[in-house]
């Protein structure tokens, strides 16, 4: 089993970072991307589907339902495996053995003297996969209500989160938002793992404690490319960022199917892809695990405080907050940089440089 790497511990409170800034912790380092959050240099990209919702006012940052069906079909479909196999595959097996039987016996009366045994199999171990796959499929929709979207209100510029749990938000100014991606290296039995994350932290003044969300990615640029998504939509607008995730429902398996039908239509799919496809959608229940979808995005999704839903109303052009002299200023340097074909290290190497802590 892996030995799993230390998440950062920032003394942010004594040692306030800035972009372009590496700091080392226990297990690796970490490259400070806010506060002032200057361009990346990236593709605007949301990888995995967490933009929720897209709007000129606020863009909220969390985890959808994408894949929700996927997970259900899988629990299904190793439920259906273990029944078909005790049932199904296994007796016909057995029954196969009637070929050259020296006592005469018949396929059917071998077959039937498997299904007792079968059927046990089936009732312990399909009921096992069956308790495991609807607690991991109900345990994560579960654990995703506990936590409300973040959301980032570009016309206000500021940044509202809910800690787990709790029906209190921490609003905290866009330019004072702290964010990062560290590379963590642990060790496995057999060799050395390392692993990339995509942090942000805001200060709670009510508490004088230090939020801190982090997110799994799987390189450092996906990091970058989804911090960049969330940046470019604070100060240039919706237009400039990806659009929200998509919303997977019992219309998903429409839209699928109708899709495998055209590829049919077109010669890109083949009549046995065709009867693949059904079967494999009987095998999983069919639009069963689209509604598990439904059912955890509905279940999911909890509602904002009237008192947030106040501050999510547009306002105004004249009434919009204006980002600060500094960030412009450096912004306009980077951008300059970025034009002359360096990075985003390129640029901070060479002008600023970076310090480790």
């Amino acid at each position: 089993m892996a030995k799993a790497p230390a998440e950062p511990d920032f003394d942010l409170k004594n040692q306030r970072p800035s972009a372009g800034e590496m700091r080392s912790f226990a297990t690796g380092q970490a490259l400070f991307l806010a506060p002032l959050p200057l361009p990346t240099g990236h593709a605007p990209m949301d990888l995995g589907g967490s933009f929720l919702e897209v709007n000129d006012t606020y863009l909220d940052v969390g985890q959808s339902n994408f894949n929700k069906a996927f997970q259900a079909q899988l629990m299904i479909w190793v439920f259906m495996s273990v029944l078909i196999v005790c049932l199904i595959v296994g007796p016909t097996i057995v029954g196969l053995g009637t070929f050259g039987d020296l006592y005469g016996r018949s396929f059917v009366s071998l077959a039937a003297e498997m299904l007792p045994s079968g059927a046990l199999i089936a009732l312990l171990g399909g009921g096992l996969f069956a308790i495991l796959g609807c607690y991991s499929v109900i345990s994560t929709t579960l654990q995703k209500a506990r936590t409300r979207p973040m959301r980032f209100n570009r016309q206000r510029r500021e940044v509202c989160y809910f800690p787990s749990g709790s029906d209190e938000p921490i609003i905290q100014p866009w330019e004072e938002l702290v964010a990062w991606v560290s590379v963590s290296t642990g060790t496995t039995g057999e060799g050395i793992m390392s692993t990339y994350t995509l942090g942000m932290a805001l200060d709670n003044p009510k508490t004088d404690k230090t939020h801190f969300l982090n997110q799994g990615v799987l390189t450092p640029a996906h990091g970058l490319s989804k911090w960049e998504a969330i940046r470019v939509y604070m100060e240039k607008g919706p237009a400039f960022c990806p659009g929200k995730a998509p919303y997977e429902g019992r219309h998903t398996f429409d839209e699928e199917r109708e899709s495998m039908r055209e590829a049919y239509r077109g010669g890109y799919c083949s009549a046995f892809g065709v009867a693949f496809w059904y079967v494999r959608n009987v095998v999983t229940w069919w639009r069963f695990p689209y509604w598990v979808a439904e059912w955890d995005h509905r279940y999911s999704m909890k509602p904002m405080p009237a008192s947030i839903e106040q501050w999510s109303q547009p306002l105004p052009p004249t009434q919009w907050a204006k980002p600060s002299s500094a960030l412009l200023e450096q912004t306009a340097q980077i951008e300059k940089a970025f034009a002359q074909g360096q990075s985003f290290m390129d640029y901070f190497n060479s002008t600023l440089g970076y310090t480790s802590a």
